[in-house]
């Protein structure tokens, strides 16, 4: 489980975490949701150490993450695979090369074993046979693919996902989401996805939390949060200007 308890952050002199309140169960996906700048993808930092807040803890079964040392900082992050909004490639690597990447950083396997892990992986993502591919010969929606397979590599308890299906049209993006639930399954994952996408979010998620001027207004299933009264989640959730 994740909990995070009264957390506050300012950059400069904008308030941008201002008390958050959250609990992510172990193999859940918990979707966070909320406008341009209210702090999603800062959360994101805090939760996985790095980003420190001004106030207020981040707790990852059991342990405290803002009070730990670098060495051990550093050890749990290994429980953790991101998937970045922009896919995050290195542009001079192959497929095979960005996928084995945190392998060969942080393992002691021989390069025959980070190859068939990352065959493994991509298999997982409908993206075998890619390995000797550049990132620029692949489509967005490759990209996200080679990305989650990177992700899931160092096989974590926990992945994060920034914006899973930004600029993917409405057909890549739902396969996106499918592949999301899938995995989450299959390799029992607890989940956290930053997005925009309503369609993405009733999907995928078990459940959403809002986020509004610094704080989690509302937490609760795809369902509860279409009967919210907040006026601000519904301004939201229906994309309305006024």
């Amino acid at each position: 489980m994740i909990e995070i308890r009264n957390l506050h952050k300012t950059y400069g002199h904008k308030k941008v975490l201002d008390g958050v309140e959250l609990e992510i169960r172990t193999g859940e996906t918990m979707v966070i949701m909320g406008r341009s700048g209210c702090g999603k993808s800062v959360l994101l930092r805090h939760i996985i150490g790095l980003a420190r807040p001004d106030r207020g803890t981040v707790t990852i079964d059991g342990t405290g993450i803002t009070s730990i040392r670098k060495h051990e900082l550093y050890a749990l992050r290994r429980r953790f695979g991101m998937l970045f909004q922009s896919s995050a490639l290195f542009d001079s690597m192959t497929v095979a090369q960005n996928v084995g990447l945190g392998l060969k950083e942080h393992s002691d396997l021989d390069d025959a074993s980070i190859a068939g892990t990352v065959a493994e992986k991509l298999a997982l993502v409908g993206m075998s046979g890619t390995e000797k591919l550049m990132p620029s010969e692949l489509s967005g929606g490759m990209k996200k693919r080679v990305g989650l397979a990177r992700a899931l590599a160092m096989d974590p308890a926990y992945i994060l996902y920034d914006e899973p299906t930004t600029g993917l049209d409405p057909i890549t993006a739902d396969k996106i989401n499918d592949l999301m639930m899938s995995l989450a399954q299959k390799l029992s994952l607890t989940s956290i996805a930053v997005t925009h996408d309503m369609v993405s979010a009733n999907k995928i998620a078990d459940r959403i939390a809002m986020l509004h001027q610094g704080r989690i207004i509302f937490c609760g299933t795809p369902e509860q949060i279409k009967k919210s009264p907040d006026q601000n989640i519904q301004q939201f959730i229906r994309g309305e200007a006024d």
